[in-house]
């Protein structure tokens, strides 16, 4: 019986390191935004899924989380196979098909416009959540979801230092090719600067994490105890990876970017600061006025930091206001063509074909849309009314997980308020970016959700911790 344990512990730990490092990999070359490693990426999710499935089973503090998850991707993929086929009596099929089949006798009809793009796109739908079911199984205890926490932190600052170095010796180079969009910024592995913004907003936030747990482990330390110089180098390595996350994303000129983690970092960096010893025995609760003045101390830094470092950000803004923006120029088309397919959808990943039929020529002639720069309207316009009720189930979701998190957790809450200050970011900035679209930062942020969950769902000594972390 203990020599199971043993190789099960051993196995989970494998597979949970295999996790961490193809959540990496999937990061590396541009996002896997291009067909090999996307499909490399989607393999070895897949793959691993299946293993630990099979494994280990449903989780069984976040089951109730796995189940909807699961549920999700079967009625998205599922509705999204159905946009590709072909319907008894042409129906709900695009009136695209009538055109089509009076000028060139194309005889097949399908809510898509695009069926072969549509029926791609399912693995676009998948792989984030695959990552995401594949985390819920792997961090079954608080310690492995802080493995899997850290490594994304870690990675994060790895991520930004190569960002920085390359941006500041080879600013024309992204990774080993010719840059040749946003020169005058920071992208780090990244094609777009905005992509690049949100991925490093949640490693500064990711990094803030790391150094305020091992700062408290200092307690634990007594001056000239064994242990504490190793401590003392991992604190300055993760502040200086902090520094360089915060750097880097403030070299990015992501307008959207920058505020959006700066509302997050609002919301999270004063709770860091007001409850930095609320979970020690003996804690006494400070005076009201006293926290308040830490309260507002930590706002006011984090709304310092804003002006001293976003210069170049708020120089763009000034230089480019958001009338001028071609982002909220092509909004009401948007609007337009969503009015019109809002029902059953265009079909997934259709957005460049549709689009087309619905641009304003007052936002100018150069340049193609490949991208509605809106998360939600480009999932709404492919999807139909199916995408805006799955991301409210979504969001409803997570709320109920967090309120969770804040009532039960005490000594781990800060990971709570982490995932929501995380979630915040992303769903701020994904109303007027992709990032959810890019496969790595989409396979990243799963990843992250995974760990945050199982934290927040979890007990700090469960069963599952005393037999096998």
């Amino acid at each position: 019986m203990l020599s199971n344990l043993i190789n099960r512990r051993l196995l989970r730990e494998l597979l949970l390191f295999a996790f961490i490092a193809l959540v990496i990999l999937t990061l590396v070359p541009f996002g896997s935004v291009t067909p090999i490693p996307f499909a490399f990426a989607a393999i070895g999710m897949f793959a691993l899924a299946i293993i630990s499935g099979l494994l280990f089973g449903e989780p069984k503090q976040s089951r109730w989380v796995f189940s909807i998850a699961l549920f999700l991707l079967v009625v998205l993929a599922g509705w999204t196979y159905i946009q590709t086929i072909e319907l008894p009596s042409r129906w709900l099929a695009n009136p695209a098909w009538s055109a089509a089949r009076d000028l060139a006798g194309v005889q097949y009809a399908a809510i898509s416009v695009e069926p072969g793009d549509t029926l791609a796109s399912i693995l676009s739908i998948a792989l984030p959540f695959v990552t995401f079911l594949t985390g819920l199984l792997l961090c079954d205890t608080d310690q492995r979801a802080r493995k899997v926490l850290t490594g994304l932190g870690l990675s994060a600052g790895a991520i930004a230092a190569f960002g920085l170095l390359q941006f500041s010796m080879f600013p024309n180079i992204l990774i080993v090719i010719e840059k040749s969009a946003y020169l005058d910024s920071l992208t780090a592995v990244f094609v777009n600067r905005n992509t690049a913004a949100t991925f490093l907003g949640l490693g500064t936030l990711l990094m803030l994490t790391l150094v305020r747990d091992i700062a408290r482990s200092f307690s634990k330390y007594p001056p000239g105890q064994e242990g504490r110089n190793v401590l003392l180098l991992k604190a300055w390595i993760y502040m200086l990876l902090l520094c360089v996350c915060f750097t880097a994303l403030m070299l990015t000129r992501s307008r959207a970017g920058i505020f959006s983690t700066f509302v997050a970092a609002l919301l999270y960096f004063p709770w860091l600061v007001l409850n930095w010893s609320s979970s020690r025995r003996g804690y006494k609760p400070a005076p009201k006025w006293r926290s308040m003045v830490k309260l507002l101390s930590a706002a006011g830094f984090v709304v310092l930091l804003l002006a001293m470092f976003a210069g170049q950000a708020i120089l763009r803004a000034q230089e480019r206001p958001l009338e001028d923006d071609d982002r909220f120029c092509i909004l009401p088309g948007i609007w337009r063509a969503i009015s019109d397919h809002w029902l059953t959808g265009t079909g997934l990943g259709t957005f460049r074909t549709v689009f087309s039929a619905y641009r304003d020529p007052a936002c100018g002639i150069f340049g193609i849309f490949d991208r509605a720069h809106n998360f939600y309207l480009e999932g709404f316009l492919g999807l139909g009314i199916m995408f805006p009720v799955a991301v409210l189930l979504a969001f409803a979701v997570l709320a109920k997980v967090f309120w969770r998190g804040l009532a039960d957790r005490r000594r781990l809450r800060h990971y709570v308020l982490l995932g929501i200050a995380a979630t915040v970011l992303v769903a701020l900035h994904a109303a007027v970016d992709f990032s959810l679209q890019i496969p790595g930062f989409a396979v990243f942020f799963a990843a992250f959700l995974s760990a945050v969950v199982s934290i927040s769902l979890g007990r700090s000594q469960n069963e599952t911790d005393r037999q096998y972390a």
